[in-house]
């Protein structure tokens, strides 16, 4: 691909808007309703409070594909962010 055909971006690129686009599809992309695959809920819990890459792969590629842990996973980080903030 050329200089010429390569796409044209908008230099007016917006972070906050592709992670709020990210964030609509993987809240509602991926139903899962039988719940396959899914991590339990101290996994989320764990990987939302202390990080680990290695330990929270498995669970962090589920979110990707599984629109109620991606929700679930949110909802315990905005909890996070509301203690932190409560305790400030």
């Amino acid at each position: 691909m050329t200089t010429k055909e390569k796409p044209e971006f908008n230099d007016e690129f917006n972070e906050a808007e592709f992670f709020g686009f990210a964030k609509s599809y993987l809240s509602e992309a991926f139903p899962n309703p039988q719940r396959v695959g899914c991590p339990p809920d101290s996994d989320l819990q764990q990987m939302a409070e202390q990080p680990v890459e290695a330990r929270d792969a498995g669970a962090s590629k589920h979110l990707t594909s599984c629109s109620p842990c991606f929700n679930r996973y949110m909802e315990i980080l905005a909890n996070l962010k509301r203690r932190k903030a409560a305790g400030q």
